[in-house]
Parts: structure tokens; C-alpha cells; sequence
């Protein structure tokens, strides 16, 4: 079980300086951290957050491909919010270096980069979590943010050539006295003031190249040296049409023969889905819980995310995003019952299977029912929220069958 002493953070000490002695301690240690840690984020308490998620990656470093990423990329997340942008950039780093496929791994990398003012930078890593998560809401705002930002990004200033002196080309025009008015000569002088390229013979936004063609100002020409550089880079003709065309996905529509891309809402049907996931989920408490009775889940609600289905240059990709309350009830063998509820704040796609869960029971130290079924709820390993993962990968496995 877990020992130690007092660390800052007074109500998170039991867990700070916790040293897990067993197996069966350290997932629970680990568990309990990454819970706290999403809920000091919530409330906007960073620091609890970053330490928190700092002791998940330590005592979790024995086992790196375990949800390691999830805590850099959670911290990385909650440094971020601190100001602490490098610190965030590099946690972000570390949890794309652990799992490349996690989309919100790229998402903190551009978060990161976007608050460093390196638009650019975070618009590639923006890019990469489209490309593996086409359907995410967050990623296509701050998109839209950065790519606007990245466009006014300037370039060093380029020192500017001083502009050529005018010639002044000084015209006399003798005028000849008539027979009617026989004055002295007049001479008149006529001052005109012409640029090079006039003066060359051709107009504005035109140029005169060496061999004396004449082309628009903006045409640059390669010299043989480039040539050689870049190579033969003129269109050819694909003579088989088939190293070109991607294979046809099942799924797709009709209209989208290459399947480049293409994007199906499936938010209505997911969340209908839900609703009725956990009807009848029951199980009763054990023996070690102190009371007798039998955990049932009921009602959904608050239920908020979107859910699609998206084809990208060949390849199916089944994305979701969803947080929701589930009631729960605990009844007592005597009639009585205690309620509670189980919120679910991260049931994604890139979740690897482990929905993060908060349990809320308003009497679990008042009543040693209200205890149990805090357990029942909050332990990831209990009866019940296994009972309710095996619906939750019921559900996850007929939505890949679209």
C-alpha cells in the first residue's frame, strides 16, 4: 500500500510522497494520480495539476509505454497554462516521441509553439494531428488561429537596391517666327523627365532581359546552374494509371474514387448509442465492501463531444470525443439506497481504452454505504467498472463496423 510522509499540497501529500510496494499498489497509485491531476486541471488549480502528473511520470517510468504519453502530454497541458511555455514544449516533445499516432500529443506541441510565436512551427504540428484526427473540433479552431497568425509572420526584412536616379533628357524646341507676326526668334525649352525603363522602350510591370526579349517583371528564369540543381522538373505523362489510384475503401461514397477524403457525422448516432450503453449494468458489492447491496447504473446526462467517421487517402479512421454523467444507486439489502454519480470526462478514441472517470458521492463520509459505493465507482479495477468498460468497448467495437 502506499506510505510516506507530508509534501506542499496538503490534501494531495497522502499521494505526493507516496511509495508504492506491490504491483497491485503502484496501478492504484497511478490511477489515483492521473485522477487527481484532471481534476486540479478542471479547476484550473496548474500547479496541483503539474505535480501531480510530474509523480505519474515517476513512479510510471518503470512501465514508459503505459499512459506515459497521456501524463507528458497532460502536464505539458497544465505548464502551458502556467506560462512555463519551453517546459510545455518539451513535455509535449517527449509525448510525441513516446507514441507519434497520439493526435493531442501534436496538438500540445502546437499550443506550445502558437504561445513561443512560432506560428509556423505549431501550424506543421497542427497539420500532423489533422491528419491522424481529420474530425477534431479543437485542433480545426486553433488551426484557424494559428494559420492566420502564421501568414503575418514576417520574414527578416531584405536590404533594398536605392532605386536608379532618373535621367533628365532636356529637349529645345526652336520655334520660327510666322509671316504674320514677324517677331524675334523664340526659343522655348521644354523640360521632360523620364525613367530607365521608359527611356529602354517598355511599360510599367515589364522588364528587358539580356538578349533584348521582353517579359513581365515577375517571370524569373532559372539559370543552368539551378538546372542542374533541381533536375528535369517538367510534367511527364503517367503511362499506368494505376500507380496513381488508391485502393477503394469500403464505406466510402460513390462521388470519392481516390478516398483522399472524406467525412461522415456519426455524433447523432453515438450519442443515441449512449444513451441507452449501460441500461441494466448491475453488480453486486464484494464481501471486503463491509455492506451488502448491489450497484445499478441509470440515467445518462450532460453528455457533450461528436463523433465521425473519416476516410484519409485510403485509410479509415473511427474518431469520437464524449464526456458524460452516469447515475448510479447503490441498493441496500434492508430497501435503502445511496446515490452517486460517475463522470466521465475523456472517452476519445485516442484513449487507448482507459476513459477517465470521476465518482462524486455526496455521502461517503457520512455513511459506510456511501463509502462502498464511492469505492465501487471510483476504483477502476471494482466489479462495476469493469461491468461498464466491457459496455464501452461493446460500443467502440460496433462503431467499427460502419
Amino acid at each position: 500500500m502506499f506510505s510516506g510522509e507530508g509534501l506542499p499540497f496538503g490534501r494531495h501529500s497522502d499521494v505526493l510522497n507516496a511509495v508504492a510496494t506491490d504491483e497491485e499498489s503502484l496501478v492504484r497509485l497511478v490511477e489515483e494520480l492521473k485522477r487527481r491531476g484532471n481534476t486540479a486541471f478542471q479547476q484550473k488549480a496548474f500547479e496541483e495539476a503539474e505535480a501531480l502528473y510530474s509523480k505519474a511520470i515517476e513512479v510510471n517510468g518503470s512501465n514508459p509505454l503505459k499512459n506515459q504519453h497521456i501524463f507528458f502530454a497532460n502536464r505539458s497541458a497544465s505548464r502551458n497554462s502556467m506560462g512555463k511555455t519551453q517546459l510545455a514544449l518539451d513535455d509535449a516533445a517527449a509525448c510525441v516521441a513516446l507514441e507519434p499516432t497520439y493526435a493531442k500529443g501534436h496538438f500540445r506541441q502546437a499550443q506550445a509553439l502558437s504561445a513561443l510565436k512560432r506560428f509556423k512551427d505549431a501550424l506543421a504540428a497542427l497539420t500532423e494531428a489533422l491528419t491522424l484526427e481529420p474530425g477534431n473540433k479543437s485542433v480545426h479552431t486553433l488551426f484557424a488561429q494559428v494559420h492566420e497568425l502564421a501568414m503575418s509572420e514576417q520574414e527578416a526584412p531584405v536590404a533594398v537596391a536605392p532605386s536608379s536616379p532618373k535621367k533628365v533628357t532636356r529637349v529645345e524646341v526652336v520655334t520660327e517666327p510666322s509671316p504674320s507676326s514677324p517677331t524675334a526668334k523664340t526659343t522655348s525649352v521644354e523640360k521632360m523627365e523620364m525613367d530607365d525603363e521608359e527611356i529602354a522602350g517598355t511599360v510599367r510591370g515589364y522588364k528587358k532581359l539580356a538578349d533584348g526579349r521582353v517579359t513581365t517583371f515577375f517571370n524569373n528564369e532559372l539559370t543552368e546552374e539551378a538546372k542542374q540543381l533541381i533536375g528535369d522538373i517538367a510534367p511527364k505523362k503517367v503511362e499506368d494509371p494505376n500507380v496513381v489510384q488508391i485502393k477503394s475503401v469500403e464505406g466510402g461514397s460513390a462521388w470519392n474514387v481516390g478516398n483522399t477524403f472524406e467525412e461522415r457525422d456519426m455524433t447523432l448516432w453515438a450519442k443515441t448509442k449512449f444513451e441507452a450503453l449501460f441500461t441494466g449494468v448491475s453488480t453486486p458489492l464484494p464481501a471486503s465492501a463491509g455492506v451488502a447491496g448491489v450497484v445499478r447504473a441509470g440515467a445518462l446526462s450532460d453528455i457533450t463531444g461528436d463523433a465521425s467517421i473519416a476516410v484519409v487517402r485510403g485509410a479509415k479512421r473511427y474518431i469520437f470525443d464524449f464526456a458524460f454523467t452516469l447515475k448510479c444507486a447503490l441498493q441496500l439489502e434492508n430497501g435503502e439506497s445511496v446515490e452517486g454519480d460517475l463522470k466521465f470526462l475523456d472517452v476519445s478514441s485516442d484513449s487507448g481504452g482507459d476513459f477517465d472517470a470521476e465518482a462524486v458521492v455526496a455521502s461517503r463520509y457520512h455513511s459506510a454505504a456511501g463509502k462502498a459505493l464511492h469505492a465501487a465507482l471510483s476504483s477502476s479495477s471494482s466489479a462495476f467498472r469493469a461491468a461498464l468498460k466491457t459496455q464501452l468497448e461493446q460500443f467502440v467495437k460496433e462503431y467499427h463496423t460502419f
